[in-house]
Parts: C-alpha cells; sequence; structure tokens
C-alpha cells in the first residue's frame, strides 16, 4: 500500500464517520452542541471548521467549561479546560490555556477557544458517586471466615500457645584472627 492509497482510505473513513454530537451553528459565535450552548471566545487565523470539529468532538468535552482546537500537520486537536476558580488540577485551568499554546501546540499555530455556558459539573473529589450508597469498608480486623476461632484457622503443627511457644536463639560469634 502506497502513500496515495493510504490517504484515500484515511479520507473515506473520514466521510464514513458518523459524528458522537448533534452540533448546530446558532449564529457567527453560538453553537449548539447536544443541547447544551457554546460560544466562540477566540478564533485565530479563522481556526475553526465546523465539519472537523464535529468529526473530533467528544461528549466528554461536555464536562470542562472551555474546549481549545488547535491545527497541526492538517489535523485538528481538542483539549479541554476549566475556570480558574473550580478544584482541578493547576495544569487544567484556564490560565494555563496560554502556556499548553505555546508548550503543546506547533509554534504561531491555528488554534480557537470554545466557553461551554451550561457545563455538566461532576462532583469532586473521586469517581462520580460510584459507592454514595454503598457502607464503608470495614478495615483489616473483619476476619475472612467469622465463624471460626484463631486457633482454628491455623494448621495444627504451626500453632502453640503460651509458654510452650519456642523462642528463637541466636549466637553471636566473634571471628577468630589466627
Amino acid at each position: 500500500m502506497d502513500h496515495s492509497q493510504i490517504e484515500d482510505l484515511i479520507e473515506q473513513r473520514k466521510v464514513e464517520r458518523k459524528p458522537y454530537a448533534e452540533i448546530q451553528r446558532v449564529d457567527e459565535t453560538t453553537l449548539n452542541i447536544n443541547g447544551h450552548v457554546y460560544t466562540i471566545e477566540t478564533n485565530v487565523r479563522d481556526a475553526f471548521d465546523l465539519g472537523e470539529f464535529s468529526n473530533r468532538f467528544n461528549p466528554i468535552f461536555t464536562h470542562y467549561d472551555y474546549i481549545v482546537g488547535d491545527w497541526g500537520y492538517g489535523q485538528l486537536r481538542l483539549a479541554g479546560f476549566y475556570r480558574d476558580d473550580r478544584n482541578v488540577s493547576e495544569d487544567l485551568r484556564y490560565r494555563t490555556i496560554q502556556d499548553y499554546l505555546v508548550e503543546v501546540a506547533n509554534l504561531g499555530t491555528n488554534y480557537f477557544i470554545i466557553k461551554n455556558l451550561d457545563p455538566i459539573v461532576r462532583p469532586v473529589g473521586g469517581k462520580s458517586g460510584f459507592q454514595t450508597n454503598r457502607r464503608p469498608r470495614e478495615k483489616h480486623n473483619k476476619r475472612r471466615h467469622p465463624n471460626r476461632t484463631r486457633s482454628q484457622s491455623r494448621s495444627p503443627q504451626s500453632f502453640q500457645t503460651g509458654k510452650q511457644r519456642r523462642k528463637r536463639q541466636f549466637t553471636i560469634r566473634q571471628r577468630s584472627e589466627d
């Protein structure tokens, strides 16, 4: 397979691919994505392309407050960021978008920033509600076999009680120097 055949195959798959979201352009700067309203805040060198954006968009981006799209090698790359007041990692905050564009994106790339006016807020601190209705786990003192006593859980040869327990004795010998 030569390079032109590979490019044709890629183009064919792009056409056949179904988008993950229903994206409609309301006006020049407003989008409606799966019922959520987004606005295009920054569009450097007319980087926003609705067709490519709908091909790349994934519903996981509905959790982010901002979506940054940058172009590199003819492909659109999307990244999500949160507002500065959210309790998230420092590198996922809005104020680090310029650092992202300098460090990760290509130098002088075309990019756009889209603001999510209606983000889906996930609970902060751990997994999203998986163990909310469960009882807290018991600590290590819970026995595996509650009906057994301690003496029954061990093999009879290794279990000795009280004074019968054998203590190890060590003798330290000094090396004789001859």
